[in-house]
C-alpha cells in the first residue's frame, strides 16, 4: 500500500510540474496572445456589424425610409396631373 501511495504522489508531482510549466510556456508565447486579442477583436467588429446592417437593423431601417421617400416623390412626379 505504502508503494502504491508513493507512486500515485510523484505521478501527481510529475502532472503538477507539466502543467505548470504548459502555463508558464503559454504566458510567454506573446504570438498567442497577440492572435487570442486579434480573434476578439475581429469578433466584436463583426458583431457590430451584423447587428448595424442586420434585418431590421438601424442602417437598414433609415436606408428604407429614404428610398420610400424618393420612390413616393418620383411616382408623384410621375404621376400625370388632370
Amino acid at each position: 500500500m505504502n508503494m502504491l501511495l508513493k507512486a500515485l504522489n510523484e505521478k501527481t508531482t510529475a502532472m503538477y510540474v507539466n502543467v505548470t510549466e504548459a502555463i508558464r510556456g503559454f504566458k510567454r508565447d506573446q504570438k498567442g496572445v497577440t492572435a487570442v486579442e486579434y480573434a476578439i477583436v475581429i469578433a466584436g467588429v463583426a458583431a457590430v456589424v451584423a447587428v448595424i446592417f442586420g434585418n431590421g437593423g438601424t442602417v437598414q431601417t433609415m436606408l428604407e425610409s429614404i428610398f420610400a421617400k424618393i420612390e413616393g416623390k418620383v411616382n408623384g412626379a410621375m404621376t400625370p396631373t388632370p
